[in-house]
């Protein structure tokens, strides 16, 4: 492959972002592309690199949406748990056409930091332009069977950019041009299907554009009672055909009519103008522009709806039978529900998408608004919505409410989205060490704590490794303080990257840093821990021009029962640090000059 290919350029970035030895590219036919560090040792770097990329191909996450983890099967890899190789890899997607797995290969590599996580999906991202139209070519069967013994291979060819189709563009231009028109647009054959709308129209509506599309004209639109009839079945008698039907309300200048939407009764007033098409590829049409009608002639009620519409908060009300009687706009999003599932005059959803805070699915029984009504008292509930991949935070607040003499209720629903950030922000500061963002003593003892709380049930260990970084007292004096805190950032980021998600990384002093990790296998593998640890905390620090050897003395103790406390366990470690770093400074001593 060129030194100046893409996906080679790609598989660089890709390893330098996640600070990795290697990186790779599989298509799912087994087609490997790699890129690998020169501190790999040549002989079976390659062999191994391909045979852990396609052993990603069968991950059950392959085809996900998100990072996944692997690792050498234990046949493939030498034993030592140092010198075996582990990757992230991220699905690589063109729409809905899956182009394989962009991963970064290293000899231990842990859970990612969000910048890099968004980093290597993005450049999967870019990576998947690069491959569709070289796959759509043929590749796939040239590059299949067994993995290359080369480091890099050739794609011979690419697809051009988008932006090099002028068909394309224009479509796309088109597009965005008729969602953005102020007017909506609708476009009608002459037997009433609706076969074009934008976006605009469909906001109107209160409608789908995806559900508008092959409906019927008149189950949307009728004419306004201001031009003397009532229906469109009373309009049709003027003549025969549907098409003459339209042709007075749309082809006319400046017709009136009043818009019904389907399923929710709301009407408002709408002006409507159009013109005939004789279109080549629908045949006869309408098309039509639709505005809102100003001023008093809305009706009354459409304007107390436009109103609720407008409101940020969900409002729905029921009667005693669950019938609702109040909904807007707000509340069926709060919901998750589409307009024909919580309409006016209809019994209340028997299901909607909203759920508990531990993900489980709120039945109609549990929603606070039929349980008001049910225990005649007032309930207030934090519950939970996707939308896509957002979690939206909705706190509902149902009180009972009389209606027309009998029972009934009514609910306010609210994002407290922000709110909520704003509390576990709060939480985050006081439970975290405010310069380096790793956790403080506060949240190393409760995690410490109910790690050895759990070692009676469930066995295993918990190792705790204490470090002091040594020339650190130097450095300030030397270089100021604000080096000093890129120092102590540096190294809290690199002790995150040396442990698993489930350990803790804690600050507890001016350079003392702790980590606490849990074995449920095994006994204690600190020595494994602190290898790692070390090996992270090895090379130098860059700061600009400026590159610092920091250095730290390490000592670690472990716990197989429920015996210590989080107290006694820290104290025992540091006693291990301070006799690791007496015993160098001892050997220091006795080193000639």
């Amino acid at each position: 492959m060129p030194a100046d290919s893409s996906i080679d350029a790609t598989l660089r970035l890709a390893r330098d972002l996640c600070l990795g030895v290697g990186a790779f590219c599989v298509t799912p036919a087994g087609s490997v592309f790699t890129q690998i560090s020169d501190v790999m040792p040549p002989d079976d770097a390659q062999q191994r690199v391909a045979a852990l990329a396609l052993s990603c191909l069968k991950h059950p996450g392959a085809r996900a949406k998100s990072l996944l983890w692997s690792a050498e099967a234990d046949e493939i890899g030498p034993p030592h748990p140092d010198s075996s190789l582990a990757c992230v890899a991220a699905p690589i997607w063109s729409g809905e056409q899956w182009l394989g797995l962009l991963g970064v290969v290293d000899v231990w590599l842990p859970e990612l930091d969000q910048e890099q996580r968004d980093g290597l999906l993005s450049l999967a991202a870019g990576l998947a332009a690069e491959l569709e139209g070289a796959f759509e070519g043929g590749l796939e069967g040239d590059l299949a069977g067994a993995p290359s013994d080369r480091t890099e291979r050739t794609v011979p060819t690419q697809v051009p950019p988008e932006s090099s189709a002028p068909g394309a563009r224009a479509g796309s231009f088109l597009d965005e041009v008729l969602d953005n028109l102020p007017e909506g647009l609708v476009v009608t054959r002459a037997d009433g299907t609706i076969v074009l709308v934008n976006r605009t129209f469909s906001t109107m509506t209160g409608l789908g554009m995806d559900s508008l599309l092959g409906e019927d004209i008149s189950a949307v639109v009728e004419p306004a009672t201001a031009s003397g009839v009532q229906s469109w079945e009373d309009l049709g008698t003027l003549d025969d055909g549907l098409g003459a039907v339209l042709e007075p309300l749309l082809g006319s200048a400046e017709p009136s009519a009043t818009l019904v939407v389907e399923g929710v009764g709301r009407r408002a007033g709408l002006h409507a103008h159009g013109r005939r098409l004789e279109s080549r590829f629908a045949g006869d049409c309408f098309v039509t522009l639709v505005r809102s009608a100003q001023g008093p002639s809305a009706p009354h009620g459409s304007r107390i709806q436009d109103l609720l519409d407008h409101v940020e908060d969900g409002i729905v009300c029921i009667d005693a039978h669950g019938t609702v009687l109040i909904a807007n706009q707000a509340a069926r999003w709060f919901q998750g529900l589409g307009h024909d599932q919580l309409a006016v005059g209809e019994p209340f959803p028997a299901a909607t998408a909203l759920r508990t805070a531990e993900g489980q699915p709120v039945v109609a029984e549990n929603h606070p608004l039929l349980r008001s009504m049910r225990e005649d008292t007032p309930i207030d509930e934090d519950l939970v919505l996707y939308e896509g991949e957002t979690l939206v935070h909705v706190a509902v607040s149902a009180r009972p409410l009389r209606v027309d003499d009998g029972d009934g209720a009514i609910a306010v629903l609210r994002d407290v989205t922000a709110e909520r950030e704003r509390e576990e922000h709060l939480t985050h500061y006081a439970l975290h060490d405010p310069l380096t963002g790793v956790a403080n003593r506060y949240l190393l003892d409760d995690a410490l704590g109910r790690m050895l709380d759990g070692l009676v049930r469930r066995g295993g260990s918990v190792s705790l490794v204490y470090l002091d970084l040594d020339n650190f007292k130097a450095i300030n004096d030397e270089h100021g303080h604000e080096i000093g805190d890129e120092v102590l950032r540096a190294v809290a980021r690199r002790l995150e990257r040396a442990v698993r998600g489930e350990d803790v990384v804690a600050r507890i002093g001016g350079d003392e840093f702790v980590v606490a990790h849990l074995s449920g296998e095994r006994l204690s593998d600190g020595d494994a821990v602190v290898a790692r640890i070390r090996k992270v905390l090895s090379a130098p620090y860059r700061f600009g021009d400026l590159a610092l050897d920091v250095r730290a003395s390490v000592g670690w103790v472990s716990a197989s029962s429920g015996c210590d406390t989080p107290q006694a366990l820290i104290s025992r470690a540091d006693r291990a640090m301070y006799e690791q770093k007496m015993a160098r400074r001892a050997q220091a001593d006795r080193i000639p000059a």
